[in-house]
């Protein structure tokens, strides 16, 4: 695999528990709040006409469940508005509307239900499987974070099928999968079935799977964990903290998985081996004494090199010793 589609990969894996975190959904709510304005034209008013005049479904499920916003449902409703307006302004009317929602923390459904459709179908689920109407209403929505961290995902998932490597697909089964529903991001509980299921077609062994599965769950889970944490701490509001912490979390995911690919993996196999191409003979590392988990960590994240002539590197490192 070249160094383009390793890091494509990977970012693929830690995309969906970093931005599914408390963190990420921080960003979210900046999103919202910088993209999701307040409705001033006669199409978002239209739009929003079922909600404004009955508040079916609330303010977090009535995109879900009021029959307009949809592509369809929300076109038809724009299309109203006005008696003589053109199409192009109509359809540009509708794609401004939902463009905003889109980024809005509830974000668009998958899916639109009428109310009682969504209350069967919660009720069910509750009392058989225990899922909560909240999550379920989650579920069938995504917003533009869980689309953006969704689509990393299925090109992971490309690009695992490509290489046809078991224990990538089965990492980012488990990853995906994991942070599909602790986050209720629909596209990544699909990636993570597809990938679980090219993974068990190129299983070398069964044993050998659940060591990728566990590999690729504990790494999300501890990015998620990390994630949620910082957001838990309340260090400082706004977006540069809820980026700070979606991006310790993609940093802890990585030391993770470090640690227990050289744990549970053959010695020969490196974890996040090739991100980059090897340095050449002459350089050296700013840091000589980073250690390997480290140097892979700052290699992956800088995506560079930084380069110093052997003379340098060689006075650095006994002046350090000294």
């Amino acid at each position: 695999m070249d160094i383009k589609r390793k890091r494509l990969f990977w970012g693929g894996v830690l995309a969906d528990p970093a931005l599914g975190s408390e963190s990420g959904h921080k960003i979210a709510q900046q999103l919202a709040a910088f993209i999701n304005t307040p409705n001033t034209t006669v199409y978002d008013k239209a739009i929003d006409s079922v909600y404004l005049s009955t508040h079916t479904g609330g303010s977090q499920l009535h995109h879900l469940v009021d029959g307009q916003h949809d592509i369809f449902g929300a076109f038809e409703a724009a299309a109203k508005a006005l008696p003589d307006d053109s199409t192009w302004q109509e359809v540009m009317g509708t794609a401004h509307h939902l463009g905003k929602d889109l980024f809005s923390v509830s974000g668009l459904p998958v899916v639109s239900l009428r109310p009682e459709q969504f209350q069967s179908m919660s009720a069910w689920l509750s009392d058989h499987l225990s899922i909560s109407k909240r999550w379920l209403g989650d579920l069938l929505k995504i917003n533009g974070l869980e689309l953006f961290s969704g689509v990393l995902s299925v090109t992971a998932v490309v690009v695992g099928c490509q290489q046809a490597d078991m224990r990538q697909l089965a990492e980012l089964s488990a990853a995906s999968g994991l942070a599909g529903i602790l986050s209720a991001n629909p596209i990544g509980l699909c990636a993570a079935a597809i990938a679980l299921v090219l993974a068990w077609k190129h299983r070398r062994s069964t044993a050998d799977l659940g060591r990728s599965l566990l590999v690729g769950g504990v790494t999300a889970g501890a990015a998620f964990a990390a994630g949620s944490t910082v957001a838990a701490l309340g260090i400082g509001s706004g977006l540069l903290p809820a980026v700070a912490g979606v991006l310790l979390s993609v940093v802890t995911g990585f030391y993770v998985r470090n640690f227990l690919v050289k744990k549970l993996y053959p010695p020969t196999e490196t974890s996040f081996a090739g991100l980059l191409p090897p340095p050449q003979e002459e350089l050296q590392w700013v840091v000589p004494d980073m250690d390997e988990v480290q140097t892979d960590v700052w290699r992956a994240m800088l995506c560079y090199e930084y380069p110093m002539s052997t003379t340098v590197s060689m006075a650095l490192q006994r002046a350090l010793k000294q």
